[in-house]
């Protein structure tokens, strides 16, 4: 499959998102020394700049308070938020993203107040948007926006029903890199989705 889909997740009440390999994360975090809070010390310190650059996570902020539709694409069709009904409000290209373990998750900025192995293990049981991915480079264009989405409901009577919404949307557009792709994106973007 070349497209995969998440309804409802959280941004656990931060107005950011991260995508990322976590264990990748974590092996870098060991190696170089930092200490389990890298919510400091990627804020205080050059290390938040350098760990987006070298492709160990991919940050996005302003993150509204919404429940989001989540779309991981591999695919060379049009995204889903390009597609006509949707409403694409930020499309952001070049990002980078190393893949070393073979899974990429979507999480929240609280995983890094404290970030050791059960706290990743946690991450990795809790959160569901998250997909297989072969170990390598890849590019990313984060797209958001609102797309439309079937939600089916059962009334009082027991009576089930569908209506169409639009829903706060996330797209990531992944492309595999024989080598490292340059970065170029902005991290102080902010993807605010507008409802």
């Amino acid at each position: 499959m070349s497209l995969y889909k998440f309804d409802e997740v959280l941004n656990d009440l931060m107005d950011y998102f991260i995508l990322g390999d976590p264990d990748y994360l974590l092996q870098y975090k060991t190696e170089n020394n930092l200490p389990d809070d890298l919510l400091t010390e990627f804020t205080t310190e050059e290390t938040g700049d350098q760990v987006v650059e070298q492709g160990i996570m991919v940050p996005m902020i302003g993150i509204e308070n919404h429940p989001y539709t989540i779309y991981f694409n591999l695919s060379v069709e049009t995204p889903e938020l390009l597609k006509q009904g949707n409403e694409l409000q930020h499309q952001r290209d070049g990002y980078c993203l190393k893949v070393v373990n073979g899974r990429i998750y979507l999480y929240t900025i609280p995983y890094l107040r404290n970030f050791t192995t059960p706290t990743v293990e946690a991450l990795k049981k809790f959160k569901n948007a998250t997909i297989e991915l072969p170990n390598g480079w890849y590019t990313i264009a984060v797209l958001a926006g609102l797309t439309k989405q079937l939600t089916e409901i059962e009334t009082v009577s027991g009576e089930r029903k569908e209506f169409e919404s639009m829903e706060p949307t996330f797209e990531f557009v992944l492309k595999p890199s024989d080598e490292k792709p340059d970065y170029t994106a902005d991290f102080n973007y902010p993807f605010k989705v507008e409802v």
